[in-house]
């Protein structure tokens, strides 16, 4: 293990005993530089709790953290924020390290259900789907990627009867958080200066400069800035980042409201039910789990769930709020008419099995050398630990258009990730191929193509998927994970999609750039199709279904929309129909996937949700 640190494994050294050298050396720094790396959150408030608050937010995560910091500016108004996790462990801080958290302690660890069209060759025949159980959330775990998705989505959520979700609606929100730092691409339409969110630019190396060449040789632009109008292209991907630190939502909302005397926050307070009134069909409380007990807290305003797409729907229906058909199965009372609670699911499809090798020869494929990596980042903030490797570079394009199908539909609905490791480093492979759940075979010839060269993986994604899933109650008990059915692939055109990316891959990696990298498609083991042609559509088919995965971005399960939809969950104010006293703010209300990383698009609906809260309660107090 201490070789593989001293030949640049970082990945493997985070795993393993040297994280603890890391981690002793980042509280050291942190301690002599606390202005820059160190944060301090909120204390737990679970030993001197309120009978009663004015708000009670559920969920500390990218939208949970903005709504109760917010809300908690009213001085008058008494605010209690539940959160299922703790603080955030002090690895997170560094950007690079974001592999290393999932399936961490910091991670819900769920798993999809077996599916016959999807992820049947991963580990178990499931996807994994980390979600982060932290003050935080999943933007602790996240790869920290800005990308705000289209005009078009947010003009599509008001086209629908969303009022006040169009995007000239939206961008104010996402200006609002903001605190852009690089001055190469500011400028005061599109990005905010002085928010609380700060995003910077990731550092870049040498590989994806290559494929930014490449990119540009298949005639495609080079983005300056994929949150400005320009949306089909690549681009490097900048990041909520703090002086080369993580800027979590926790960090930039939490940490920035410790000493706020009406802000409580109680840490591993695993909330089980919302507490209804039957009768009259408002919301009086929250119930939930701490220290092996059960606790009632009363509300007299309004609860805010921002649980996420897994969380939110499961405490709504634990709750009695979901299709009567289902509660009735558990035994569950509905509080009222039947809601269509979990359904509406939507994700990111990826697929990570097109890689090529690239000699091994250049150079700053990843970082060099550990122990000059981590002495740059620890006294300087810098360096590849400030990144987070060949995922700078990313891209969107339209399938339809590449192929020669259409010139009229310019739309994105595929982006494009990547992923690297350096030669030598089987256990950068090793790591690589747990993260995605790669079975044992697979993983095997990963870690054999990663010991003779350089290897990238360029990962198409579905960026508007068609195909539907749903999330349903396992049991009455809120400590077991819901039912994850993500109906992956259920619509034909998902995996048409997805087939032209793998394509656009070739053609890319072809380029004569990547040519003279001496850039060579590998293929991976993988049992089900060994007998079909290699790089056939059959073949691409049978590989998509084995391997393809998530690429973390659930949304759309408590779906927003007008009383005249019969799908939606909650209205344009995100108040459950139905009941009073109760809204939903996270990525669960979205009608539709935004077009790429939807982190961003949370702490906006985060901010979002508390203007009008603030609003409407001001105005009649």
């Amino acid at each position: 293990m201490e070789q593989a640190c001293a030949e640049g494994d970082f990945q493997s050294c985070a795993a393993g005993p040297t994280s603890l050298l890391l981690t002793s050396l980042l509280s050291t720094i942190m301690t002599s530089h606390r202005q820059l790396a160190s944060t301090e959150y909120p204390e737990d408030a679970s030993h001197r709790l309120l009978d009663e608050y004015d708000f009670i937010v559920i969920g500390a995560g990218s939208a949970g953290s903005v709504v109760a910091s917010r809300l908690s500016e009213v001085q008058q108004w008494k605010v209690l924020l539940l959160e299922a996790g703790g603080d955030p462990p002090i690895l997170s801080e560094v950007p690079y390290a974001f592999l290393q958290l999932v399936d961490s302690e910091i991670d819900w660890k769920y798993r999809t259900e077996h599916q016959e069209g999807a992820c049947r060759g991963l580990r178990g025949g499931v996807c994994k789907w980390p979600r982060g159980k932290v003050l935080g959330g999943s933007s602790i775990i996240n790869a920290m990627m800005y990308v705000r998705g289209t005009r078009e989505d947010y003009d599509n959520w008001a086209k629908a009867g969303n009022t006040g979700w169009g995007f000239d609606d939206v961008l104010p929100y996402f200006k609002k958080s903001e605190d852009m730092r690089s001055e190469e691409i500011f400028d005061d339409i599109h990005h905010g200066k002085g928010g609380l969110l700060t995003v910077e630019k990731f550092p870049e190396i040498d590989v994806t400069s290559n494929l930014f060449k490449a990119a540009e040789e298949m005639g495609y632009p080079i983005l300056k800035d994929i949150n400005g109008e320009e949306k089909l292209g690549f681009f490097p991907v900048y990041g909520t980042l703090k002086n080369g630190t993580r800027c979590s939502s926790a960090k930039a909302f939490l940490s920035t409201a410790t000493g706020r005397e009406n802000l409580h926050i109680a840490k591993h307070a695993q909330v089980s039910r919302i507490i209804i009134d039957p009768d009259n069909k408002s919301v009086k409380g929250v119930q939930f789990l701490h220290n092996k007990g059960i606790r009632t807290i009363k509300v007299k305003k309004e609860v805010i769930l921002s649980a996420g797409a897994i969380g939110s729907p499961q405490l709504l229906m634990l709750s009695g709020i979901g299709k009567e058909e289902h509660l009735g199965e558990l035994g569950i009372k509905p509080v009222i008419q039947s809601l269509n609670v979990g359904e509406n699911l939507q994700d990111h499809f990826m697929f990570p099995g097109s890689l090529f090798k690239i000699k091994s020869s250049i150079r700053k494929f990843t970082n060099l050398s550990f122990p000059d990596s981590a002495y740059e980042y620890i006294t300087r903030r810098t360096g590849e630990l400030s990144g987070i490797g060949c995922a700078t570079f990313s891209g969107f394009i339209n399938s339809k258009s590449y192929l020669g199908k259409s010139t009229e539909n310019t739309s994105p609905d595929i982006q494009f990730h990547c992923l690297g490791i350096p030669a030598k480093h089987s256990r950068g492979a090793q790591k690589i191929a747990d993260l995605l759940g790669y079975p044992e075979k697979v993983t095997k010839s990963l870690q054999s193509f990663a010991q003779k060269s350089h290897v990238s993986l360029i990962i198409p994604t579905v960026s508007q998927p068609k195909s539907r899933g749903r999330i349903l109650l396992k049991s009455i008990y809120p400590e077991d994970a819901p039912v994850i059915n993500p109906g992956y692939l259920s619509h034909p055109d998902d995996m048409d999609t997805i087939i032209a990316g793998i394509q656009f891959t070739l053609d890319l990696m072809n380029t004569s750039t990547m040519r003279a990298l001496e850039s060579e498609q590998r293929k991976l083991d993988i049992e089900a199709c060994k007998d079909l042609e290699w790089k056939s559509r059959q073949y691409w088919e049978c590989a998509v279904r084995e391997i393809g995965t998530t690429v973390y971005h659930p949304v759309g399960t408590c779906k927003m929309g007008p009383a005249s939809d019969p799908d939606a969950v909650v209205d344009p104010h995100l108040k459950v129909h139905g009941i009073r006293g109760l809204r939903v703010a996270d990525a669960s209300i979205m009608p539709k996937i935004i077009t790429g990383n939807t982190n961003a698009a949370c702490i906006m609906i985060g901010e979002k949700a508390a203007d009008m809260i603030r609003t409407e309660w001001l105005i009649d107090e």
